[in-house]
């Protein structure tokens, strides 16, 4: 069952992690962002050769990983961006106090649903994104962020995968969106 039980200690043996993503953050900024902080050695790879090694999109013929972001972890891989930043997070102990593994899989499907189901699929049309952004919808998905949010992060006072996937989602969107239109 993979190594997630077996998170990170000081000192502790570790084959290095793998990254598979594109070479810039958008999806795969989680688990960059969470392996830094955390201080842990990691290997990025970006080559679409390579990545066709794990992904059966790109022509791999064995394993269940579509697409990247795919996390390479020993023998153990694991793909797509909730499930992957999941399971890096606990991975590298990002569980703090009162860490609701069911509570994760839902922060993180609600963030997906407001920036990518909600922004990302409106933003290609001035005025579509304009009523979506100043609509009732928007104005309840991102209050329902905000009240998941128990202290300065998700659960509490120290930080989780989830803020790092939220964090992720909100530097994606800054960064191909609003400031493209402040410019």
């Amino acid at each position: 069952v993979g190594s997630l039980t077996q998170p990170l200690r000081p000192g502790a043996p570790t084959m290095t992690i793998e990254i598979y993503y594109w070479p810039f953050l958008v999806r795969g900024a989680s688990l960059v962002r969470m392996l830094e902080h955390t201080k842990t050695p990691y290997k990025y790879i970006s080559d679409k050769a390579q990545m066709a090694t794990v992904c059966s999109a790109f022509g791999a013929t064995s394993g269940d990983t579509f697409a990247p972001p795919v996390v390479k972890d020993g023998d153990y891989l694991v793909s797509q961006s909730v499930a992957s930043c999941l399971y890096l997070g606990k991975k590298l102990g990002l569980t703090p106090p009162g860490y609701d593994d069911f509570k994760a899989i839902q922060y993180c499907s609600d963030i997906v649903d407001a920036f990518e189901g909600g922004v990302g699929k409106n933003n290609e049309d001035g005025a579509a994104l304009k009523k979506y952004l100043t609509g009732e919808r928007f104005k309840a998905q991102l209050s329902n962020l905000e009240r998941a949010i128990q202290g300065p992060f998700y659960f509490g006072a120290e930080p989780s995968a989830v803020d790092f996937f939220l964090l992720q989602h909100m530097d994606w969107r800054d960064g191909a969106l609003f400031t493209p239109l402040k410019d």
